[in-house]
């Protein structure tokens, strides 16, 4: 028997946030179909969440960096036979350094993963609520799209996509009863750092926040309806200041502030 808050999907669920997603989701009732690359670690984590809460957790395996694998995973769940209430457009991919100096290959892959499948799975599950009568998408931006880094260059420039069809996708799904909100997190403690290969300077390490906590009040925010989310009072306090700085000497902060 499902859960009477129905299901939800979150893509890079098998570590860092996508994690703590699936844990905020599950304490709040909801069954999950946790996706990403890695099985043994989605088995893992499904193991845990069906130990403490009573849910039911169903596992895609899916590689949202192949150009078909936003497809390949609605086609997967449309076997499930599964009504997906909540979407978390999750899975996402960074690389730190000068843009000339970074791999086409690396830049490709950041703007499959970032942009092309997030708007592929956005535009299959937004139809199915829509016919559905309604349902909620939560699509993870960064506060990179507020302010872009120099050295996220290729990242900041998708997670700024991210928030701005995130906007209009809110405003333009309403009529349906589907919510959209982009969650624009600054530095948490992921493994995200690793894979970007950047290693945290002594400023970007006060900065972090609660990776919890960002879960957290991604899920509340799409909840009540908002379009945007930024935790943490800090961030929440710069969003505001940047709307006076010249965007030149923001940018020129930003890159000071990831830099040794």
């Amino acid at each position: 028997m499902s859960s009477k808050l129905g299901w939800a999907l979150v893509t890079g669920a098998s570590s860092g946030i996508g994690a703590d997603f699936a844990s905020e989701l599950a304490d709040r009732g909801y069954d999950l179909i946790l996706t990403a690359r890695r099985r043994d670690r989605l088995e893992e984590l499904k193991s845990e969440l069906t130990a403490r809460f009573s849910i039911h957790v169903e596992v895609l395996v899916a590689d949202l960096g192949n150009p078909d694998g936003a497809q390949q995973l609605f086609d997967k769940f449309r076997v499930l036979s599964l009504p997906v209430r909540l979407l978390v457009n999750n899975a996402g991919l960074g690389h730190f350094g000068a843009f000339h100096s970074q791999s086409l290959p690396d830049i490709q892959s950041m703007i499959q993963v970032n942009l092309t499948s997030l708007t592929t799975l956005t535009r299959l599950f937004a139809e199915q609520m829509a016919q559905a009568g309604g349902g909620y998408i939560l699509n993870v931006a960064s506060f990179s799209a507020i302010q872009p880094t120099p050295d996220y260059a290729v990242y900041s420039g998708t997670k700024a996509y991210v928030l701005a069809f995130s906007q209009a996708l809110n405003h333009g799904l309403r009529s349906h009863q589907v919510r959209v909100c982009a969650l624009c997190p600054g530095f948490f403690d992921s493994e995200f750092f690793d894979t970007a290969g950047q290693k945290p300077t002594f400023l970007v390490r006060m900065l972090m926040l609660n990776r919890r906590s960002v879960a957290r009040a991604g899920i509340a925010g799409v909840l009540r309806g908002k379009t945007l989310v930024v935790p943490g009072i800090l961030y929440k306090s710069l969003n505001l200041l940047l709307r006076f700085a010249p965007r030149t000497v923001a940018t020129v902060l930003a890159d000071f502030a990831v830099k040794h």
